[in-house]
């Protein structure tokens, strides 16, 4: 089971802006690079969190149906169920019918919930891939303000190459993902 960005946010949740003047930067010197750490910076976060912040597509990729009918779509902030598609035993892609399954956007992470049951997929790797749209939203501001301050501040100690204080990584705590053992 992986889960694979196919289209990446349009932007970040915070500009260059927004970190130069944390940083207090006037001049251009070190944008490339902090283009690079916020970035990865979001990146980390959305990794930390178990979510996705701004809007992208993603693609879950699974051996076959599971055997409990609903699909774990592994992450909060589902938008829309793109497409479901599997190999069928012949071998062929078929997408499925939308009016075969619905999303259960409210829970965290949110499922695909099956009308019928799923068709038997083709016994290979990779024979079953839901994509879906996901993220709190297209712009920076859907964005947690706290997750976008951890954002700010860690880019900031990044630049400076210094570890922050343990506090702030407790920004993104209220946003954070806990999955049941």
């Amino acid at each position: 089971m992986s889960l694979i960005t196919i289209t990446p946010p349009a932007i970040e949740p915070v500009s260059l802006a927004d970190v130069k003047s944390a940083a207090r930067i006037d001049g251009t010197e070190f944008d490339a690079e902090l283009a690079l750490i916020i970035t990865a910076m979001r990146q980390d976060a959305e990794h930390r969190q178990g979510r996705r912040l701004i809007t992208q597509t993603v693609e879950l990729v699974l051996d076959a149906f599971p055997t409990t009918e609903d699909i774990d779509l592994l992450i909060p902030d589902v938008q829309s169920i793109a497409s479901v598609k599997y190999y069928d035993t012949a071998g062929a892609q078929q997408t499925i019918d939308p009016a075969a399954y619905s999303l259960d956007s409210d829970s965290t992470p949110c499922w695909l919930l099956v009308v019928t049951d799923w068709p038997t997929p083709k016994d290979v790797a990779n024979s079953v891939r839901i994509r879906y749209v996901v993220g709190y939203g297209p712009a920076a501001v859907d964005v947690p303000s706290n997750t976008r301050l951890w954002i700010i501040a860690r880019s900031c100690y990044a630049l400076d190459k210094k570890d922050p204080p343990e506090w702030i990584d407790r920004l993104l705590d209220a946003e954070t993902v806990h999955r049941a053992a």
